[in-house]
């Protein structure tokens, strides 16, 4: 079991952390919405060169990539969030040891103490599931 752990302070960062990665979503969905290329508009601000649009197009994946990932994260504080009401935050999913006090400063949302995360980065494990 892990040492005890100040819920307080650890909600009040993943409350922080969760206003900051909400901020970074609502900065990036307007400009991968609605997207001229896509809709095939014809009167747009986009330029109209192969490798204009080329650039327009890799900025829009980029993007789309950027609010995947934000997204992920978001799920994984909203679950730490529920883990704190319920006093299993800071316990590993895997082995169900204490995450270091360390760890969770460094990533407040994590669901894996380092052994276990490094286990799964080994094999390229990753939860896809939104």
């Amino acid at each position: 079991m892990n040492k005890k752990i100040d819920y307080e302070y650890f909600e009040e960062k993943l409350r922080k952390e969760r206003e900051e990665v909400i901020k970074e979503i609502k900065i990036l969905e307007p400009k991968v919405e609605g997207n001229p290329i896509e809709e095939g508009e014809e009167t747009t601000p986009f330029p109209t060169h192969i490798a204009d649009i080329a650039d327009v197009e890799s900025r829009l994946n980029r993007d789309s990539y950027l609010i995947t990932q934000l997204t992920w994260k978001l799920k994984d504080i909203d679950a730490a969030l529920r883990k704190i009401v319920e006093k299993t935050y800071g316990i590993c999913e895997d082995c169900d040891n204490g995450i270091r006090r360390e760890r969770l400063e460094a990533i407040p949302y994590a669901k894996y103490c380092k052994s276990c995360a490094d286990k799964r980065e080994k094999v390229g494990w990753r939860e896809e599931e939104l």
